[in-house]
């Protein structure tokens, strides 16, 4: 009687060995399959929660990203200097930053990084807090895994917003708000700053972040579809909330 329950106990561990190949490589595969294979992302990341394969990548490619923009930054700079002072203070003071450019290069390229990072905790609290509340069997990993890779999709967001930087070119930046490319009804924005943040919340990659983060906290929290639908609805009216708040303290804060 002892035979059936030592094949299964055989057969279940040869097909353990058989996956060890794919166990390795679960982090590139939930890191690709967030675009490619969503299905098998979200139910990577509800069983074994890789992060730091996502992590480095955020990592990295922020860093990348900040070096890549700083010449439109640098452009936005003269073209906000030459508006208040003398072309030859400006010149004088550009010099001056360019020189001090690269020594501070790798102090930018890690701030950059450091605050998508933090950026992505936060995010993991509150959406582990949501799941939570909808009574879904969440684990903190769990979040911060499905943050960090859902992460990749705001990151392909930044990476083709410097495509239009660099199909504009440099003489179409003349300010700070030039930076940023218009994706989504940011097309309306105006003069007030806190509706524009909303106008910019509302764009292609931020209904496919929140059209993946609706569908994999239904998966990895095993939560009724819409209730993770449900979750993503209220984590992007309180990320909107926050970002038109904070805009509107800044734009108040800048002079007119």
């Amino acid at each position: 009687m002892t035979e059936p329950s030592q094949d299964t106990h055989s057969h279940q561990h040869a097909e353990s060995n058989g996956n060890q190949p794919n166990d390795r490589t679960a982090w590139l595969s939930a890191l690709i399959g967030i675009v490619a294979s969503p299905r098998r992302s979200f139910d990577i990341i509800r069983r074994r929660s890789p992060w730091l394969g996502a992590a480095v990548f955020l990592v990295a490619g922020t860093m990348a990203l900040t070096s890549l923009l700083a010449p439109f930054g640098l452009q936005a700079l003269r073209k906000q200097l030459t508006q208040q002072m003398p072309q030859e203070q400006v010149e004088a003071m550009m010099n001056q930053f360019e020189q001090t450019a690269a020594a501070t290069r790798w102090l930018s390229m890690a701030t950059g990084p450091t605050l998508v990072v933090i950026g992505i905790l936060v995010q993991a609290v509150f959406v582990y807090l949501l799941a939570v509340a909808f009574q879904g069997q969440a684990r903190f990993a769990q979040s911060l895994s499905l943050m960090l890779h859902l992460g990749v999709i705001a990151h392909l967001k930044n990476w083709a917003n410097l495509l239009f930087l660099h199909l504009r070119g440099l003489d179409a930046v003349r300010s700070q708000q030039d930076l940023q490319a218009p994706m989504g009804l940011d097309v309306l924005a105006g003069d007030n700053p806190a509706l524009n943040a909303v106008y910019a919340s509302v764009n292609p990659f931020t209904i496919w972040l929140l059209v993946l983060l609706g569908l994999g906290a239904a998966a990895v929290y095993q939560l009724p579809r819409r209730k993770g639908l449900m979750l993503a609805g209220l984590y992007w009216a309180a990320s909107t909330a926050l970002s038109a708040g904070l805009a509107g303290v800044a734009g108040g804060l800048l002079p007119t």
